[in-house]
C-alpha cells in the first residue's frame, strides 16, 4: 500500500547472504501504478511471468523480462486459476453473467480461444494443475448441496489407461527391479569420484545443514578460524519442466467424480510427484485434511483432523507446508505435524490506521457498488469529504459512525460497516451469568387501575400455559418474589436477574371475592415470547379469514429462507388443503433467496390431467418438483417486505399470477456479499442490481406497487382489525368467482372416442 493506494511490489534483500528473517535492509521496486487493486499473485513456474486478479475480476499476466501486462480474462468476479508447470497455460473458474461458475482452460500467448472443461449448470471451483502435468481436479456442486472433487486427464492415452493395466504395469517394473538386483553380481569398485554438482548436492543435506552456522547479520565478526573457508550455497538444479499435453475434443466428457456419498471437500492441491491430491472434507462423519493416490488408489486416506490451506511442499522430509487456523505448520501424510506460532509487536499510528482502513472501505464501494453512477455522487468527493474526520476519529466507534456516513451518501441499501474492537479493549465476558429480563408468558390490561397486574391474555406455549404454573385470563398477579406490583411500575426491578430460574407469583383468582394462591413459574425470554406471538398472529389472521370467508386459507411466509420455504410447502397442504382460494401475506418479510422455489410452486405448469380406476381428476404430486398450487391467490405486502420478499412480489404481479394488496414495498433490492477492510472490521458490498423484466425498472428505491393501495390506521392491527387482510379476502372473492368460470375440459377415454 502506498498513499491508500495497492499496487504490486518487488522486494529484494539488499544483503543476499542473509536469511529473510535476518533482513533489516530491503530494497523496494514498483512493479505496477495503477488505481485498480491487484490481488492472488503466483509466478509461472519459469519465474518469468506473473498472473494476478486485477481490478473487479480481470486475470492478467506481467512479463517480468519486458515490463509489459497484459490481460488474459476479462470478468467481473475474481477468478481461482492456477498455471501449468510448463508455464503456457492456465485453468480458471469463472462466474458468467448468470452467476455459474465453470472450469476453463486458457493458453498464455492467447494463440488459442478459452475451453470450458466442466459445462455444467452447478458451480465448479478451486482448479489445481498437477505438477506432473497430467490432471487437473477442482471441487463443484452437482449433486444437491454436497461439494464434490472432479478431475479429467488431459490426453486421451493417460484416460484409456484401465485399472487393471496400470496395476499391470506397475507389478511388472517392480519385478523387472527385483529380476536385475538379484542378477547382478556383486563385485568391489573403487569409490566414484564425486562431480561438482554432488558435492553441491552434499553441501545440502541435513546433516550438513544441522550442522552449518546460521549467516551473521552485516557487520557481525565471524567466528570462524580463519582458515576455515565459509561453505557456499549450492546452485539450485535447474529442473527440466514437464511438457504440458492437452487433447481438448470432448474434455468435459472425461471428467470422473470422487465420489464419497454425504460428504463435502474442498481441493488443496498436489504432491510434487502429482500422485496425490490433498483436500479437506468430511467422509463417514469424520472431518479433517485427507488424500488419494493415483491412478487407482482412489479411497480417501486421512491425513489429520485439521484443515488449513496449502502453500507448498518440504521434500526432506517429505511434508506438506500449510497454514492451519492463520499459523504456519508442518504435516507429514502419516504421524503428527508440526505448528510454528509466532508473534509480533506493532507500533500503530491511531490516525494513519483509520485514514488507511478509510480509504480501503471507500474504495471497496467504488470498485464493487452495483451503480457506477453512486448515487449521482463524485466518488473521489466523498473520500475528501470524510476522509479527515475518519483520520481523526478518537476510537472505533467514531470511524465507524463515520464510514456510515460515508455509505448513507449512496441512499441504497444493503449497506453497513462491522467494526472490529478497538486495539487492546479488554474482553468484559468474565464467564459469568448476563442479566436478563424474564417474561411472564402473559400479557397485562392496561387500564386496571387496581392493585396488581391484571392479566389480559395468556401467550400459547409460554410459561403460564404450562399445565404446573398455568394462569387464566382475568387473574391479577399481586406480587412477584414478595414485591408488590402495579400497573406504572418499572418491572425490570422485579424480573431482571438469571435466566434459568423459578419466580414465585401471588395471585388472585378472577372476580371480586376472588382466593389467592402461590404460584411458582419458570419464565422464558422476550425472544422466545416473540416467535409464540409471532404464531398466535398467524392463527388470529387465520380465524379473521375463516369468519369471513371458510373457502379461502392464509398462510404468512417469514422470511425468504430455507426453513421458511419447507414451512410454506407444508401449509400449502394443511391451510389450503380443500380451499379456492389462498392469500399469502410477505408483510414484514425481511427477505432472502427463496422466490424462484417460491414460483415454481406457485406456476408450475398444468399440462396433463390423471384419473385412477374409481378416482377421480388430479396429478402425482410425486412428479411435481415441490407440492404446488394452482388455484387464485392474492399477496400481501407492506412498507417492511425487503429485498427478496419485494423481488417475490414484484414477480406475483408483472407474472400475473395474483394480484397485490397492501403499500409499496421497501425499495430495497440489490444482492450482497461483504469483504473485510484490512483490520478494522467488515463491509457489505451490494454488487448486483435486479430489474423489471416487464419494464427494465430497476428495483432498487423502486418498491412492488400493490394494485391495491391499503393504509391501516394507527393502533388499529394491535386492536385486532386488518383492513388490508380484509381488502385481500374480497379482492380474492372476485378472483375465484372468475376461475369458477373457466370451462373445464371433458375426459374422454380412448374407448369412449
Amino acid at each position: 500500500w502506498k498513499d491508500g493506494q495497492p499496487d504490486i511490489w518487488k522486494v529484494e534483500r539488499e544483503d543476499a547472504s542473509l536469511y529473510w528473517w535476518q533482513s533489516e535492509q530491503f530494497k523496494l521496486t514498483q512493479i505496477t501504478d495503477d488505481a485498480e487493486k491487484e490481488s492472488n499473485l503466483q509466478l509461472s513456474p519459469n519465474g518469468k511471468d506473473l498472473l494476478f486478479a486485477h481490478g473487479r475480476g480481470d486475470l492478467r499476466v506481467f512479463h517480468l523480462e519486458t515490463g509489459k501486462a497484459e490481460t488474459l480474462v476479462d470478468s467481473f468476479s475474481a477468478p481461482a486459476f492456477d498455471i501449468s508447470p510448463d508455464g503456457k497455460w492456465i485453468v480458471y473458474a469463472r462466474t458468467d453473467n448468470n452467476f455459474n461458475n465453470d472450469i476453463w482452460i486458457a493458453p498464455v500467448d492467447q494463440q488459442a480461444d478459452p475451453i470450458n472443461i466442466s459445462r455444467h449448470p452447478d458451480d465448479e471451483y478451486g482448479p489445481k494443475w498437477s505438477p506432473d502435468g497430467s490432471k487437473i481436479a477442482f471441487y463443484g456442486r452437482r449433486s444437491d448441496d454436497e461439494f464434490d472433487i472432479y478431475y479429467v486427464y488431459l490426453t486421451r492415452k493417460d484416460n484409456d489407461i484401465d485399472p487393471r493395466e496400470r496395476r499391470l504395469k506397475k507389478t511388472l517394473e517392480a519385478l523387472k527391479k527385483s529380476r536385475s538386483k538379484s542378477s547382478a553380481p556383486a563385485k568391489p569398485t573403487e569409490p566414484a569420484k564425486k562431480s561438482a554438482d554432488a558435492s553441491a548436492e552434499d553441501q545440502k543435506s541435513d546433516t550438513q545443514a544441522d550442522t552449518k552456522q546460521a549467516p551473521k547479520k552485516a557487520g557481525e565478526k565471524d567466528s570462524q578460524k580463519d582458515d576455515e573457508k565459509k561453505p557456499e550455497l549450492a546452485a539450485e538444479p535447474k529442473t527440466k519442466l514437464p511438457e504440458v499435453k492437452i487433447d481438448f475434443d470432448q474434455i468435459h466428457r472425461r471428467l470422473e467424480r470422487l465420489s464419497n456419498p454425504n460428504s463435502s471437500e474442498r481441493v488443496l492441491g498436489w504432491s510434487p510427484d502429482g500422485s496425490k491430491l490433498i483436500f479437506t472434507g468430511t467422509v463417514k462423519n469424520d472431518p479433517g485434511t485427507w488424500y488419494v493416490t493415483f491412478p487407482d488408489q482412489l479411497t480417501p486416506k486421512k491425513i489429520t483432523s485439521s484443515s488449513g490451506s496449502l502453500k507448498g511442499w518440504l521434500k526432506s522430509p517429505d511434508r506438506m507446508l500449510w497454514l492451519v487456523n492463520g499459523v504456519p505448520a508442518t504435516q507429514p501424510l502419516s504421524g503428527s505435524g508440526k505448528s510454528y506460532p509466532f508473534s509480533a509487536y506493532q507500533e500503530l499510528s491511531r490516525s494513519a490506521r483509520f485514514r488507511a482502513g478509510f480509504d480501503a472501505a471507500w474504495r471497496v464501494m467504488r470498485d464493487a457498488w452495483y451503480d457506477e453512477n453512486f448515487g449521482n455522487h463524485d466518488w473521489d468527493q466523498i473520500r475528501k469529504k470524510y476522509g479527515d474526520a475518519a483520520s481523526h476519529a478518537r476510537d472505533m466507534s467514531e470511524f465507524s459512525r463515520v464510514v456510515t456516513l460515508m455509505l448513507g451518501e449512496l441512499n441504497g441499501s444493503h449497506l453497513g460497516f462491522y467494526p472490529a474492537s478497538d486495539l487492546g479493549a479488554q474482553s468484559s465476558n468474565t464467564g459469568q451469568w448476563n442479566v436478563s429480563t424474564a417474561h411472564l408468558g402473559v400479557r397485562f390490561a392496561s387500564k386496571h387501575k387496581g392493585p396488581g397486574l391484571k392479566i389480559k391474555d395468556v401467550i400459547a406455549g409460554g410459561p403460564a400455559a404450562d399445565t404446573g404454573s398455568l394462569l387464566a385470563v382475568g387473574e391479577i398477579i399481586l406480587a412477584i418474589d414478595g414485591t408488590k406490583v402495579e400497573n406504572g411500575m418499572d418491572l425490570t426491578r422485579v424480573l431482571n436477574g438469571r435466566s434459568h430460574r423459578d419466580i414465585e407469583l401471588t395471585v388472585k383468582s378472577a372476580g371480586k371475592k376472588g382466593s389467592e394462591r402461590s404460584v411458582v413459574i419458570r419464565p422464558t425470554s422476550y425472544n422466545r415470547i416473540r416467535s409464540l406471538l409471532y404464531n398466535t398472529w398467524q392463527d388470529d389472521n387465520r380465524a379473521l379469514v375463516a369468519r369471513k370467508d371458510k373457502t379461502i386459507g392464509y398462510l404468512h411466509i417469514q422470511g425468504m429462507n430455507w426453513s421458511s420455504f419447507l414451512e410454506f410447502e407444508r401449509e400449502l397442504f394443511d391451510v389450503g388443503y380443500g380451499k379456492d382460494g389462498l392469500i399469502i401475506d410477505v408483510r414484514d418479510n425481511g427477505g432472502g433467496s427463496t422466490t424462484d422455489h417460491l414460483l415454481t410452486a406457485l406456476t408450475q405448469p398444468e399440462h396433463a390431467i390423471t384419473v385412477p380406476r374409481g378416482g377421480g381428476p388430479g396429478y402425482p404430486q410425486s412428479r411435481r418438483v415441490y407440492a404446488t398450487w394452482s388455484k387464485p391467490i392474492v399477496v400481501l405486502c407492506n412498507q417492511n417486505s425487503y429485498s427478496n420478499a419485494e423481488i417475490f412480489s414484484h414477480a406475483i404481479k408483472n407474472l400475473g399470477r395474483g394480484r397485490l394488496v397492501g403499500v409499496p414495498t421497501a425499495g430495497g433490492v440489490i444482492s450482497t456479499g461483504s469483504a473485510s477492510v484490512m483490520d478494522v472490521g467488515r463491509i457489505r458490498v451490494p454488487f448486483r442490481g435486479w430489474y423489471v423484466k416487464r419494464t427494465g425498472e430497476d428495483m432498487e428505491l423502486n418498491g412492488a406497487k400493490p394494485n391495491f393501495v391499503v393504509w391501516p390506521k394507527p393502533a388499529e392491527i394491535p386492536n385486532g382489525k386488518d383492513r388490508q387482510l380484509m381488502k385481500a379476502v374480497s379482492v380474492l372473492q372476485e378472483d375465484i368467482a372468475a376461475w369458477k368460470k373457466k370451462e373445464q375440459p371433458k375426459l374422454i377415454k380412448a374407448t369412449e372416442r
